[in-house]
């Protein structure tokens, strides 16, 4: 059994401690922004607006907010100043799940910078872990002039839907783990936590159930049953052995933060697994079933799913294969929503698994290939990566070893995490878009007070169908579903009313989970189009 270590806030420990002190002839500008983040600021001596501004963006962590400190100024702050520009870091304002604010607490650190030295000519962005989903709304939040260059690294790029992840995980391991003596988390996932459980009960809980080797606590000799419960839960949550205590300790604490914290869902429960299947006979029989409250899913998905509106900024995302903290999946699903013209994904093979385990040099090579791309050059590749780093490595410029490999397929996010519901058409369900993601129904109510359900016609394709409501041959209703996000980052739905009787009708994301609802009353016609829909 691979060692496990406790649950750390702090996850990018392997990336900062790249980070010499740093030195040379420089300002250093701190302090707390109005939102209430801490920031800070380095500018070398004789910047200039052409020589540019880097941003760092911070891991998750639980830890109290304070001052920002020199390692925390990001794993190439040593690098970035050596070539002109000034570096800035912010604390965030909320820990844990910090989306919610980030965008905002980057554009104050921003305002700061911007008042005290002026207007830098390029703002380079960048992100681990946690920080690369901030990144990314960064990036689309538009609130940083000149920003042209992102690079998020082993970063939640996924979005909010990775902590659809996250309770499955919870809810699996309450499932198995759940009666055995000693192995019970004692609050309920809908709950406030209970102030006494922590790190360390935490990981005497997963030892009891499990039976794995914790570093800190006395070796155990599995049972077979620990051994079968503990082969349970890995093989139905997809996770690695070496991540089960890491990954339980997000999905414990740090759920718990985002579902009570005030400034967060503030207690609205946005998480669903009522029609999950989860491959395992036992445990759809066993989970708990939880249903997501529609403004608060609303809430956690706008905080912050991407949209892939990115207009002509670049970015560089690189991952290690075998994460299992923040999976390499995210990739794939972020490639889904930007344009390949403005998105290049670097992918490490590694040996054994980690979390942002890359070398000093595949760091730089990354950063190296944003900054030639932004400069002009053509849209580096993932062999590109790979030459530059084994160009700094032989030049003893940044140590090895190089892993970027250009043939890895990025699995899709769906095989890790499942999806909340699926559409299933039938006479009575019409499922639209890419994979049938938009569930649409249509109940009707005539002048005579009858109902019924509305039927789908054979006048179908993969974004519009229609409905019959009292005859086959009379099309009633036309409903169709767009992608829209690269105009405005959201799914469009249309439809037309050709009957006056009232239709409700009924929308369902199945990806994200939200229900939109639309109502033609009783003797009107009616079109409408929602631009702003999902």
């Amino acid at each position: 059994m691979r060692l496990q270590t406790f649950p750390r806030t702090v996850i990018l420990t392997a990336l900062v401690a790249l980070v010499p002190v740093l030195a040379g002839a420089q300002t250093e500008l701190t302090g707390q922004t109005a939102g209430g983040a801490h920031y800070k600021i380095v500018v070398p001596d004789g910047w200039t607006p052409a020589d540019g501004l880097a941003i760092w963006n911070h891991g998750f962590s639980l830890n109290p907010i304070g001052p920002v400190e020199d390692d925390d100024l990001g794993p190439l702050a040593v690098v970035q100043l050596s070539e002109g520009y000034a570096v800035a870091a912010s604390s965030y304002s909320l820990t844990g799940w910090a989306v919610f604010e980030t965008h905002f607490d980057n554009q104050q650190m921003y305002q700061v910078f911007q008042a005290q030295y002026g207007t830098p000519d390029q703002v380079l962005i960048y992100g681990a872990s946690l920080g690369g989903i901030v990144t990314a709304r960064d990036v689309e939040a538009e609130l940083i002039p000149n920003l042209e260059g992102a690079m998020p690294i082993c970063g939640a790029v996924g979005g909010s839907r990775i902590w659809d992840g996250g309770i499955d995980l919870r809810l699996i391991y309450d499932a198995v783990c759940g009666n055995v003596p000693g192995a019970a988390i004692p609050y309920d996932i809908a709950a406030p936590p209970d102030a006494s459980f922590n790190e360390l009960t935490l990981a005497l809980a997963v030892q009891a159930c499990t039976g794995i080797d914790i570093e800190g606590l006395p070796p155990v000799t599995p049972t077979q049953d620990q051994q079968d419960r503990l082969n349970t839960i890995l093989t139905v949550s997809n996770l690695p052995e070496e991540f089960l205590l890491t990954d339980m300790g997000f999905s414990t604490f740090g759920l718990a933060d985002l579902l009570f914290d005030p400034r967060k869902l503030a207690g609205g429960f946005g998480f669903d697994n009522t029609n999950v299947d989860y491959g395992d006979a036992q445990i759809n029989a066993d989970v708990q079933r939880v249903q997501a409250d529609a403004a608060a899913r609303e809430r956690i998905v706008s905080n912050y799913t991407p949209s892939g509106l990115v207009k002509d900024v670049k970015i560089v995302s690189i991952h290690t294969d075998k994460d299992g903290l923040v999976i390499v999946e995210n990739e794939s699903e972020y490639a889904s929503t930007v344009p390949p013209e403005n998105l290049t994904v670097g992918i490490i093979v590694e040996d054994e698994p980690s979390h942002c385990g890359f070398t000093e040099a595949e760091t730089v090579a990354a950063w190296e290939s944003l900054r030639g791309w932004v400069a002009g050059l053509p849209q580096p590749t993932p062999a590109d990566l790979q030459t530059t780093c084994l160009g700094l490595e032989a030049g003893s410029l940044a140590a090895g070893p190089c892993r970027y490999d250009e043939t890895f397929m990025i699995p899709d996010l769906d095989d890790r995490v499942r999806l909340r519901d699926v559409c299933v058409p039938d006479s009575k369900t019409l499922c639209l878009g890419e994979n049938g993601r938009f569930r649409v129904t249509i109940d009707w109510e005539d002048f005579e007070a009858r109902t019924g359900d509305g039927t789908v016609a054979v006048l179908s394709t993969e974004d519009s169908g229609s409905f019959w409501f009292f005859n086959d041959a009379n099309i009633e209703m036309v409903v169709k579903a767009l992608d829209g996000r690269q105009n405005n980052g959201r799914f469009w739905i249309f439809f037309g009313s050709l009957t006056n009787v009232r239709t409700e009708m009924t929308v369902t994301d199945t990806e994200t989970g939200i229900v939109k609802t639309y109502i033609n009353p009783l003797g009107n016609f009616a079109s409408v189009g929602d631009t702003t829909a999902f």
